[in-house]
Formats: C-alpha cells, structure tokens, sequence
C-alpha cells in the first residue's frame, strides 16, 4: 500500500512543479493565473494521498487493494508514460505549448484507477474529492476554449478529455453505488469489511458492524406505492450519511436494509452511533402528495469486534450475522430502536 500511494503522490508532486514553472515563465498573465492556481490544487492533491499515507503508517487504514503488485505496476507505468510525454525543458514554451503540456498531464491523471483509490480509501469524502478534482479539469478546460477557436482541433480534443473523465467516474458509481439512493452498494460492503476486518483483527482496533431496517417498508411501499417508497429510502439513505462520523461507511445492503461500518468505534462509541442513526431517521421530515407528515422508523443493530492485535481476522459473514442478532433484537422488543451491540472477542 506504501508504494501505491507515494507513486500517487510522485505524480501529483511532478504535475504541481510543472504547473508552476510554467506559470512562472507564462507570459499570458490570464493563463499563468490559471497555471497558479493549477499548481495550488495539486498541492493540496499532495497533501490529500500524504495525509492517506500517514494514516497507513499509523496503522489506521487497511490494505484496501487485494492485488497490490498489479496496480503497482499499472501507476508505476502511469508515471513513466507521464515523465516521458513532459518536454525537458518548460521555460520557452509558447502559450498553446504550455496548454498541450496541461492537457497532457490531465490526461494521465483522468485514469480511473485514480477515482478508484480515492472511493476506496475515503468513502466519506469521495463526493467532495471528486467535485475538487472536476473543477481542476474544467479550470484547464476554459483556459483550452479561451485561447482557441471555438471549432478547433485542440477545443475538440478538450472536451473529449472532460468528457472521458465524467465517463469514468459514472463507471465507477455504477460499480460501487447503489443507483436510487447514491451511496455505496453491496459490492462495496464486501470489499470494505473484508478488508477492515483485516485491519483490525491486524492492529487490535475495534469494529463496528451496523445492519440498519427500516420498520414495516412493505406496509409503507404496498399502501403509498412505489414512487413513495423510492423517496422514503433516499431519506433514509441521506439520514443515515448525516449521523454517521466522516471515518464510517454507509451502504445499501439490499432492499429497505442499510450496513455501515465503523472502524475505530468502540462498543460505548458504537451504541451511541446507533441510537443516532435510529434518532436521525426519526425525525425525517417525510410528506405525501397532500402534504402530511409520514412517519417513518428503523431498527438498528450492530457487531463490535475487539480482537488482540494479531488475530485471524473475523469472516465479513459472521460480522453481518452478529450485527443481524443485535438488529432482530431491536426489532422484537418493539421497533423504532437500536438493540445493544453484540461483542466479539471481549473476555
């Protein structure tokens, strides 16, 4: 994981430089503003996988890549493709040179392993992530569409260097997102706790499970219709990304049924979690056509694994189905509540 991330933050250090070489020697003052302000956002693009990186030496973020040699080989020859595409010197670029050389460099970066690392190491804050690095692209994008013709070859080219990044980035929502609500998907939970588990049977560290249900959905959806249930479970979906902490994941595990994991919550910590979830999707403001309150409850429960450092990490299945026995628990004594985690491996 080391290695992947400091190629990330190789080639993000190598596009920082360049930007500000060229917006030093750019003797358009409108196109060096904007070569600033490029190098500043790949600064704090630095600053985001070396922030990542200090996690992982601290011991607070798993191998989150199961075949760490593949795509070390895969960025490392990202980068080489980079250095080479780059002139040796930039000092003495025309204007539509130094353009090229940004268009150049935005095109390595678009890959989607990129998007890809991010959704997996910071779930919680992807969206933003990516809105930051969208605006970075289109910054390069305007400068392209001001400094040529409207129907040129190079604005051409431009737009479809946009629009391959938005096509890569819908892949993988597609991927990892569950498509109604927009937060991650099954496929992201098996991913993600089977990995923390491994970091916290590794380390020692606790984790949280959580199975969230919203409480009679079919009664809900079988008497409102379907376009009503859509809507109560974007609520709830937006609920839940509200109370949980920025560290946690949110996942739509199927149905009217919600998982987050936790890492780093311990049980007290935990149980709080829950009955925050439970309190946050309480007070849903939910309306009908006429304008009338519905109400609208879950259930939750929830796993906490707290393991010596060094154990054999805890299967993804036995976590859901401690976290299933907390969940029916809730359920059986009356709904509209979080039951009481189930611990593992406390003595």
């Amino acid at each position: 994981m080391r290695e992947i991330l400091e190629l990330c933050i190789e080639m993000d250090l190598l596009a920082q430089r360049t930007y500000h070489v060229m917006a030093t020697h750019c003797s358009n003052e409108d196109l060096a503003k904007t070569f600033t302000t490029m190098s500043h956002e790949e600064g704090t693009h630095v600053a985001w996988w070396n922030d990542l990186l200090g996690a992982w030496e601290r011991g607070l973020l798993p191998d989150l890549v199961n075949d760490t040699d593949a795509l070390t080989a895969r960025l490392s020859g990202i980068r080489e493709e980079l250095e080479d595409s780059l002139p040796e010197k930039l000092k003495g670029l025309s204007s539509h040179e130094m353009l090229a050389v940004a268009a150049r460099i935005e095109f390595f970066m678009i890959d989607p392993i990129f998007g890809e690392l991010i959704d997996l190491t910071e779930p919680a804050r992807a969206d933003n992530r990516h809105k930051a690095y969208s605006a970075h692209l289109q910054r390069l994008i305007s400068a392209i569409e001001a400094h040529y013709e409207k129907d040129s070859l190079a604005v051409f080219l431009a737009g479809i260097l946009n629009r391959t990044w938005s096509d890569n980035l819908a892949l993988a929502v597609y991927a990892t997102r569950d498509p109604l609500t927009g937060i991650h998907n099954r496929r992201a939970l098996d991913t993600h706790l089977q990995q923390w588990s491994a970091w916290s049977a590794r380390y020692g560290r606790p984790l949280g499970v959580a199975l969230v249900d919203i409480d009679f959905f079919k009664n809900l959806n079988d008497a409102r219709g379907h376009v009503f249930g859509d809507k109560a479970l974007r609520e709830v979906a937006n609920a839940l990304k509200l109370a949980i902490r920025s560290s946690d994941l949110v996942v739509r595990y199927g149905g009217d049924e919600f998982a987050v994991i936790a890492p780093e919550a311990d049980p007290k910590e935990f149980g709080i979690l829950l009955d925050r979830i439970v309190g946050a999707v309480r007070a849903i403001d939910l309306r009908d056509t006429d304008g009338r309150r519905v109400p609208i409850t879950v259930s939750a429960g929830g796993a906490v694994a707290v393991d010596p450092p060094s154990s054999l990490p805890r299967s993804p299945d036995r976590l859901l189905a401690a976290a299933d026995q907390s969940l029916y628990a809730a359920k059986q004594s009356g709904r509209d509540r979080a039951g009481s985690p189930i611990l593992l491996g406390e003595s």
